[in-house]
């Protein structure tokens, strides 16, 4: 069974011939070759740039790394765009989807091009991982870009889950070459003749064809019959370039990856057309977990505890002894938890797309503050409007955990590690979990609801649920869970002492807590317009094919 697809771009999710061999008749031109008949040029739509230029135009080297740059300066604004979408491809993705398959896309085209074609015709959200070529000639071939989305997946060692669908013959000697095998779309550029030449395991004419990936109908023995095919010593190129090909540790055995060869019989599929892969409860499964297990912790350490104060403290009021010693029982456990739960954060490594990174220190900066502000002008709202009088029960517990705390102590635990635990329970597996089972909007209503519950008090709920979603926002602008672990360590000290410092505040000056509130809206409102709202510059412009 094939529970990972990679597609191909050009010629099977997209039409982009009309854009690409307009920019090659332009490239062309340029060294004094014309070409009016556009369907001649249609042998660049999938292939590298580079090989093709050189193949077709019989250009050396550097005359066809030219001919790319010509190319590139009518891409990059009108021929990324000379563009359409096969009849019937949003459809499928989601049916695919819905049947539990994990897509991805891997293509010769520059990735940044790759993203920006897909986010125009709104299919990113279909895709896990986006691969393609590097701008400045890296990972261009066909094996090397499979490869490389084979190791964002995780699947560089279950090959056998995994099936290219392409429309040229490239797309069938890159799979094959990795140990997949390869659906062919006779739709595409390539043809049907190319591609059962080539060794295409299937062949489908039309889109709707394509749902087969579904069942893998056929495909399983034509693997078995593929891998026993490949011969023992041949060797899979994971390279970056021609020049590193005698780094023996950049080459890795076929007979390593491939899946191991089975004599047991095929079994017939059962299921019905309609039968979601993954069950709901599966899926509620993975969303729980992470709690569970950082709850598990909290509880844990607290009974341990509590057992060595009946036993060893003598006699006294032990929910009083429960109060005074509940910061380290939340130290111990995050210290418990944190490891345990990076495990698991890790062990979802190349389920999800991996997320651009825009994160500096100014971003930092703005994240910190953005939260630290926010949360207090919260705070102050709900105690201005008497919500939180209404639930005054919180403001005593919290006064009894918290007062005569050793303060290193205080920031080490609740500061700190509370944090960090939090972070990857709630934004880096229950959101991204829930955002690649439901999308974006579900994901995050999941994941600040079950922050808000896990909190255990209604002013707890509110207060977290609101700032969950700044945490998440945040995440999905930095592109790192270190923006929102900075940012929720910062909000948690601030919140330790900020009662105090503007109790200061006012004994100096009756206005001063209210002219420092404002102060923070204003930096709140200028952190938010620093990360959210302002236009980056030279966003959209970069090169590629």
């Amino acid at each position: 069974m094939s529970d990972v697809i990679l597609f191909d771009l050009d010629g099977t999710l997209t039409d982009s011939g009309p854009g690409i061999t307009r920019c090659v008749q332009y490239a062309l031109q340029s060294f004094g070759i014309e070409e009016p008949d556009l369907k001649k040029l249609e042998c660049f739509v999938g292939p590298p740039l580079k090989e093709t230029f050189m193949q077709y135009a019989g250009l050396d080297e550097m005359q066809a790394e030219k001919a790319v740059e010509k190319y590139r300066e009518r891409y990059q604004e009108t021929g990324i765009f000379e563009n359409e979408i096969y009849e019937g491809i949003p459809e499928l993705l989601q049916f695919l989807k819905e049947r539990g398959k994990i897509l991805a896309v891997a293509s010769s085209k520059p990735e940044v091009y790759v993203e920006r074609i897909l986010e125009h015709f709104a299919l990113g959200e279909y895709f896990t991982v986006v691969t393609g070529a590097e701008l400045d000639g890296r990972r261009t071939k066909k094996a090397e870009v499979i490869e490389e989305a084979l190791r964002r997946l995780g699947c560089s060692q279950k090959r056998q889950s995994v099936v290219m669908v392409g429309d040229r013959l490239h797309d069938v000697e890159g799979a094959g070459a990795c140990g997949l095998l390869c659906v062919g779309v006779a739709y595409g550029y390539g043809g049907r003749e190319e591609l059962e030449k080539a060794g295409a395991a299937r062949v489908c004419d039309t889109v709707e064809e394509l749902r087969i990936l579904a069942d893998d109908l056929g495909l399983e023995k034509k693997r078995k019959d593929h891998i026993r095919r490949m011969r023992p010593d041949r060797t899979v190129w994971l390279g970056r370039n021609d020049n590193d090909r005698n780094t023996r540790a950049d080459t890795v055995e076929a007979t390593e990856m491939l899946p191991d060869e089975s004599t047991e019989p095929l079994e017939e599929n059962t299921e019905s057309e309609n039968e979601i892969r993954v069950p709901f409860r599966k899926k509620a499964w993975r969303i729980v977990k992470p709690v569970l297990t950082y709850e598990c912790c909290l509880i844990g350490v607290s009974v341990f505890v509590a057992l060595l104060l009946m036993l060893f403290a003598g006699p006294g009021d032990l929910t009083e002894r429960m109060y005074q010693t509940s910061v380290l029982v939340t130290a111990v456990a995050g210290v418990i938890a944190i490891p345990i739960l990076w495990k698991q954060y890790r062990g979802d490594e190349g389920m999800f797309p991996e997320p651009v990174r825009h994160f500096g220190l100014l971003p930092a900066v703005c994240s910190v503050l953005l939260v630290m502000t926010f949360g207090h002008i919260l705070n102050t709202l709900m105690n201005v409007s008497g919500f939180t009088a209404i639930f005054s029960s919180y403001e005593q517990m919290a006064g009894q955990i918290y007062e005569g705390q050793n303060p290193i102590l205080l920031i080490l635990s609740v500061g700190i590690l509370s944090a960090v635990a939090e972070e990857l329970v709630f934004r880096g597996m229950i959101y991204r979990r829930a955002k690649d089972f439901w999308g974006f909007g579900w994901g995050m209503a999941v994941s600040c609801l079950l922050f808000g519950i896990y909190h255990g008090n209604v002013v707890q709920f509110v207060y977290a649920s609101l700032v969950s979603v700044l945490l998440i926002l945040i995440y999905e602008k930095t592109g790192t869970l270190l923006g929102p672990i900075l940012a929720h360590i910062a909000e948690n000290i601030w919140g330790l002492y900020r009662r105090g410092f503007l109790n200061l505040l006012s004994e100096k000056s009756g206005g001063a807590a209210w002219a420092f509130v404002f102060f923070e809206a204003v930096l709140c409102a200028v952190s938010f317009w620093y990360l959210f709202l302002r236009k980056e510059k030279g966003k959209g412009k970069q090169d590629g094919k």
